[in-house]
């Protein structure tokens, strides 16, 4: 009687075991992952789904994927909530090699057993929105299902917000389970809790199927490490990146310093050098903000960030600044003083000069730049910007030079070719 209540005991911990598949990657030291499939899901092709993530808690975020790729795949991620003793779940949807996106239309549930302890972070989870997601779907019963991880280490993120802001993988590299072996032979509502319960526990690497490694990955069983699969920049990154050179260099150099060149440097023809320089910088402007649309575009960024409106904004905005220049010339030629025009022109100039540096910085913060990279661009940006409203506060103080001379030395006749006098210098901000 004894021996058969025995047997009987074990065969129902190795059935409990046996509902879960677990991978462990060779390059995240701590880090799990556990599926398991309930038998009305498999035999019916819908339904809910579990899984689990745990990790240590030196990383800031632990990610799951359904799918071989970032794009198109149903990411979960958990990091530490704001109190520190519990994780968030951030369900979002892959659209490429960038931070995905929070995902409003997910079902998930944290169950029993989620939080931290002992310094680690664990989530169990009860997924309704697994088998079909915009972007891909799940074959309950497949032997080679596509899954992928990820992970960041670094200080505690410490929020209760779905849609933090996260900083690039660490390690990222697409695996595969065999959902055959996960499939629940007992229905229960927590597999998880089930799986450690007396008699259970330690018993799950014997009973769960290794993952086979997708090519270029690795499995939980290999002995080597993973390559990081964001070694290499994307065409997304790549893009980010010429976005941001260009866009600093326009508003942070050529602009401030086109303007700065009008004021404080005298020769003949400098108002053509003048022109030319920041029309120049304008077309510079353009190219960047066809990258940037570009990028707002892919990562779905036009509605839910300032960056890019105001980028579009500011850029529009400079295409009537060549017009009023001229218009102002015409006009001031006739009327010997500035006009409603003349103030547009300067006052526009300078206004979209210093937003564009602004919105630098914003870019900067949105696409997670180094911390070093933020500080280079304050600096540099700050110089300058400084040095432009210096620029401009000493030349409205000295006012006009006298003697019927233009500040670039030349003889004021009025003609596009000669350089300007002190009022229609004022003119000439960009």
């Amino acid at each position: 009687m004894r021996f058969s209540l025995i047997c009987s005991l074990l065969t129902l911990a190795s059935a409990t075991y046996a509902q879960l598949v677990s991978f462990s990657p060779s390059d995240g030291q701590g880090i799990k992952y556990q599926v398991s499939i309930p038998g009305a899901t498999a035999s019916s092709g819908n339904g809910d789904i579990f899984f689990q993530i745990s990790g240590p808690t030196s990383y800031q975020w632990i990610a799951l994927g359904e799918g071989g790729q970032m794009q198109g795949s149903n990411i979960f991620i958990i990091y530490a909530s704001a109190d520190g003793k519990n994780v968030t779940l951030s369900p979002r949807l892959g659209k490429g090699e960038f931070q995905p996106l929070f995902n409003p239309d997910a079902k998930v549930t944290l169950l029993d057993g989620t939080g931290i302890s002992g310094g680690i972070m664990t989530a169990n989870v009860r997924c309704s929105s697994c088998i079909s997601w915009s972007g891909g779907t799940l074959d309950p019963k497949s032997s080679s299902s596509s899954w992928i991880y990820s992970a960041k280490k670094g200080d505690p993120i410490s929020s209760d917000s779905t849609s933090e802001n996260l900083a690039q993988h660490d390690i990222n590299q697409p695996f595969k389970f065999d959902l055959t072996k996960a499939t629940e032979t007992t229905s229960t509502n927590n597999p998880f809790v089930a799986a450690a319960a007396p008699g259970a526990s330690g018993s799950s690497s014997s009973g769960a199927s290794q993952p086979t490694a997708a090519a270029g990955g690795s499995s939980g069983g290999s002995s080597g490490g993973s390559s990081a699969v964001g070694g290499t920049k994307t065409k997304l990154a790549r893009i980010i990146e010429a976005h941001g050179i260009i866009m600093g260099i326009t508003f942070g150099f050529l602009f401030p310093v086109g303007a700065i060149i009008i004021r404080v440097l005298s020769f003949p023809g400098l108002v053509w050098i003048h022109g030319i320089w920041q029309l120049f910088a304008y077309v510079l402007a353009i190219v960047g903000l066809g990258l940037g649309a570009w990028t707002a575009q892919t990562k779905q960024e036009w509605t839910d960030t300032c960056h890019p409106i105001l980028g579009v904004i500011i850029v529009s905005l400079l295409f009537f600044q060549p017009w009023g220049g001229i218009l102002h010339h015409m006009l001031y030629k006739k009327h010997q003083q500035r006009t409603l025009v003349s103030y547009a022109h300067i006052w526009m100039g300078r206004v979209l000069i210093i937003l564009g540096m602004i919105n630098g910085g914003l870019g900067l913060k949105l696409s997670d730049n180094t911390h070093g990279g933020k500080i280079a661009y304050g600096v540099v940006v700050g110089i300058i910007g400084l040095t432009y409203l210096a620029v401009i506060i000493i030349s409205s103080i000295n006012g006009r030079r006298s003697a019927g001379k233009g500040e670039t030395g030349e003889k004021i006749t009025g003609s596009m070719g000669a350089t300007p006098s002190s009022s229609e210098r004022d003119m000439a901000q960009m």
